[in-house]
């Protein structure tokens, strides 16, 4: 079928309607079989002529969607392989895998290695591009991104207002994915509320055991292979090894499987959510014989005004260049840990190889001018921060945007060369310039009037190295002549900057090794070293490092992603209801500590609607601080740094969670398999857990807004919640094992949020008694959706005797007052508690006792048990019993 210009020879895609998903001239002529009017061609396409995959716009061809932006417009190809669909100074190239990976990966699979890109602009994910393009094209690679919306998202932040985003999709109907089901708008807004950021199990699944063969002509002729594979079981237990034991590295199977149907349906429904700012602008069905249908998507009408009206908005963006000749070796070994902390921190990187304006690979090092100067143009205004390619990040951990918060007066940021002492005198090496500051940008200006002033002819006759006149020398004199920019200009020393031993960013210099391979193997050497070791180099770890470090039971394992969870619809009547709790135990004379205060003036004032609302949302509530979260720690995991280690510290609980109830087998460093158990499947271990405690472990569902880890069916765990499931687990325990099974009677002091008496109810101990301050009473009462009425602290003294078996308490009674801890335990003797569990720290903290001692001064009570707590470092769970 001979290929057909989408448009004329004047027309240009930009500003101009796309051809419609159906154009009747354009499938009469390219059906020439077809002896029918035109005006009875749609009647006929839809009858039969879309069954038999007869093309019906020119836009339905693969080519054609490709020379619709073959323009020299700027485009962005994601997923170019060793197959690249556009090739050209103008196109910037993002991939999972660098270049030399991709060429190792073509190797792999049998393909040609000579055909990928020399240079692949952004490895990773979309989030660090920090520039917008005329185009993006993706040619199967959409189906691969595990969360689409987000996907979406990003492509929305970095098209031009008139830009295209351009798609090959593959057709489910006429691939391997044939015996897979539609993904239905369901499914991505899942993924999406996950924040999912690697492929599910069953996405693995599907692609090792329920994908069939390939060949696009064989499924239009009805031959879809066997439904069920012999091998399907080994195909099976393979992508569950694959899964489950390959944490954080690239895992190339499909998420999403659709048709033309289908994916407009999802396109325009994310659209009408307001989940994406784009919009459809066409889908085109898939052509007989191919596997693969089109689509291109744009800026909605609020997008577009929204990027006419702004700027790019500022950050971080840091920025590498080397020559392709000499210095890209070079330039590939301290790229990876530039990214790497670009990944962590949350910043943009943008490289570029070969020589900007210049006849010799050393004019590379001018690069960094024209970059600066694009930025600029492009309306960029924040901190770009320049490496040379013989730089590199020692402290992958080092919080710049903590050291840049107090500096945005500075123009720009550079190290001292340590030659003169002069103010000017610096390193361009590395070069921090604020382009939100207008003498950061009017210094880009000046250095780029400078290299202006360069003749091609003084380039061109420049074959080695300049003297005077290198971009260095060039702003050496800028910061000589002009005062405001110098006086702008806050310079480091070479202890943080520049220098061999620098805290944050190294250079090689050249006089730091006698060749270029000396060099580059010395870097190679430093940056795996980084790595390795996790950018802590030799800056000793701090006592909070230190600290956190220790709250881990695996050292290395899965880092999953911290989500929040979806917040419920606020309960009207059980906020009423339980605003009576309050008043009845004395809330109006309570008071509350200060993030609890809001809360107590909403029940003082009888607000039904506004406590509903608070305690709905009570994981990030101000008044959850201690048990559940809350604003505080919200605004803590606005740091990367926290909200990984908040992730990494959940997924390690549920770990040793698992281990404690017997999921998974505890491992011994000394003998057998080490650090599997950390790379378990979230949601396979939840599930598992379920299983052995033979119980519904969902969180409540009166509340929401809590910060955790995804375990599958849509749960959202805190790590208290695990703490809590835990502790009502050996609850239950101990109820048997004192011969009281399901019928004990349980009092807990303290209560937080009441996760515990919660999932004690979940292992059917219904028989729970909650004691608290109450404000307190109120969250217990809510989160409990009105199954229990918790009673002032004052009402434990007031139980009857042989009415409680087991006293429960965690986090309370070593934190009281001293009188209050030693009344409530006399308490408990006196009307015969039998037994006391005790979850508690042991911290040399002014004003708290250990529940050790304390006992000892009431007596009653001997030690039945003690030891470490599985979920809890540097918490002890003791068990007395009355004497």
């Amino acid at each position: 079928m001979a290929t057909q210009k989408p448009f004329a020879d004047d027309q240009t895609a930009s500003g101009a309607e796309l051809p419609p998903a159906f154009d009747a001239g354009y499938y009469l002529s390219a059906n020439p079989d077809l002896a029918i009017a035109a005006d009875a061609a749609a009647d006929h396409y839809a009858a039969t002529g879309r069954a038999e995959g007869r093309v019906a716009s020119p836009l339905a061809l693969r080519e054609n969607l490709i020379g619709l932006i073959a323009d020299g417009r700027s485009v962005l190809e994601i997923g170019p392989f060793c197959r690249p669909l556009l090739r050209g100074p103008n196109i910037a190239y993002l991939d999972v895998l660098d270049a030399g990976q991709l060429r190792a990966r073509a190797v792999e699979v049998g393909a040609d290695p000579a055909g990928c890109p020399a240079h692949i602009d952004y490895v990773g994910g979309l989030e660090q591009v920090r520039r917008r393009f005329d185009a993006v094209i993706s040619s199967h690679a959409i189906e691969h991104q595990p969360d689409l919306i987000h996907h979406l998202q990003q492509i929305e932040r970095i098209l031009q207002a008139d830009g295209l985003f351009c798609l090959i999709v593959p057709d489910k109907r006429y691939c391997f994915d044939h015996y897979i089901a539609e993904s239905t708008i369901a499914d991505v807004i899942e993924a999406h509320r996950e924040q999912r950021r690697r492929h599910s199990l069953a996405s693995v699944i599907e692609h090792h055991a329920l994908t069939t063969h390939n060949d696009p002509r064989l499924h239009w002729a009805g031959d879809h292979g066997p439904a069920v594979r012999a091998d399907r079981v080994a195909q099976v237990e393979k992508a569950m090894r694959s899964h489950d034991f390959n944490p954080g590295r690239y895992i190339d199977v499909h998420a999403w499987y659709f048709t033309p149907d289908s994916f407009r349906t999802t396109i325009e429904t994310l659209t009408e959510l307001g989940l994406i700012g784009l919009e459809l602008a066409g889908v085109y069905d898939t052509v007989r014989g191919r596997n693969e249908f089109c689509a291109v998507l744009r800026l909605g009408a609020a997008a577009r005004a929204r990027v006419r009206e702004g700027r790019d908005e500022g950050g971080v963006l840091f920025l590498q260049t080397a020559d392709a000749e000499h210095y890209a070796p070079m330039l590939a070994i301290t790229a990876a840990g530039v990214r790497e902390y670009c990944r962590r921190h949350g910043f943009g990187y943008e490289s570029f190889l070969g020589v900007k304006r210049g006849f010799h690979p050393w004019q590379a090092t001018f690069n960094r001018i024209p970059m600066l100067e694009e930025l600029v143009a492009r309306g960029f205004t924040g901190w770009a921060v320049y490496l040379d390619a013989d730089a590199y990040i020692q402290d992958l951990d080092f919080d710049l945007a903590a050291y840049l918060a107090d500096k945005g007066d500075r123009a720009a940021i550079f190290a001292t060369s340590g030659v003169t002492g002069e103010h000017w005198d610096v390193n361009a090496g590395v070069a921090l310039i604020n382009l939100g500051h207008p003498l950061g940008r009017e210094l880009v200006a000046r250095w780029s009037a400078a290299f202006a002033g360069h003749s091609d002819e003084t380039l061109r006759d420049a074959t080695e190295w300049m003297g005077a006149g290198n971009d260095q020398d060039l702003l050496h004199k800028i910061l000589e002549r002009d005062e405001a920019i110098a006086r702008a200009v806050l310079v480091e020393p070479m202890s943080l900057l520049n220098g061999p031993q620098a805290r944050f960013i190294r250079q090689q210099l050249r006089t730091l090794g006698p060749t270029l391979e000396a060099r580059t193997e010395a870097l190679a050497n430093a940056v795996s070293a980084v790595l390795r070791n996790n950018g802590g180099g030799p800056v000793p770890a701090t006592e909070a490092d230190q600290r956190w470090a220790a709250r881990f039971a695996h050292p290395q394992g899965r880092l999953p992603s911290l989500v929040e969870a979806p917040v419920p619809s606020p309960m009207l009547e059980l906020a009423a209801g339980i605003a009576g709790i309050w008043s009845a135990a004395g809330g109006a004379e309570e008071q509350p500590p200060g993030y609890q205060r809001d809360l107590a003036d909403r029940l003082h004032a009888g607000d039904a609607g506004a406590v509903a609302a608070e305690l709905a949302a009570l994981g990030r509530a101000r008044s959850a601080q201690g048990f559940l979260g809350g604003a505080r720690q919200h605004e803590r995991a606005r740091d990367p740094r926290f909200a990984d280690r908040l992730a990494r510290w959940t997924y390690d609980k549920l770990v040793s969670l698992a281990e404690a109830v017997g999921v998974l087998r505890l491992e011994n460093p000394e003998n057998g398999g080490w650090g599997e158990n950390a790379l378990t499947d979230p949601a396979e271990l939840f599930a598992a857990v379920e299983a052995v405690l033979d119980a519904d472990l969902a969180p409540p569902a009166s509340v929401g807004g809590h910060l955790g880890i995804a375990v599958g069916r849509s749960i959202i765990l805190h790590m208290r919640m695990l703490d809590a499931i835990h502790a009502a687990w050996r609850l239950r325990q101990l109820a048997d094992m004192a011969g009281l099974g399901r019928d004990a009677c349980i009092a807990e002091i303290g209560g937080g949020a009441g996760l515990t008496a919660y999932y004690a109810s979940r292992l059917g101990l219904a028989r729970y008694r909650l004691f608290d301050t109450p404000t307190m009473n109120v969250i217990q009462a809510y989160l409990l959706g009105g199954a229990a009425q918790p009673q002032p602290l004052a009402g434990f003294a007031a139980q009857a005797p042989g009415s409680v078996d087991i006293l429960f308490n965690s986090d309370t009674l070593p934190g009281m007052e001293r009188s209050a801890a030693l009344a409530h335990l006399r308490d408990a003797e006196r009307i015969g508690v039998r037994h006391i569990l005790s979850i508690n720290q042991e911290a040399a903290v002014p004003g708290q006792a250990p529940l050790s001692e304390l006992l000892r001064e009431t007596g009653g009570y001997r030690l039945a048990s003690r030891h470490r707590h599985w979920l809890r470092a540097g918490y002890v769970e003791e068990h007395y019993l009355r004497t």
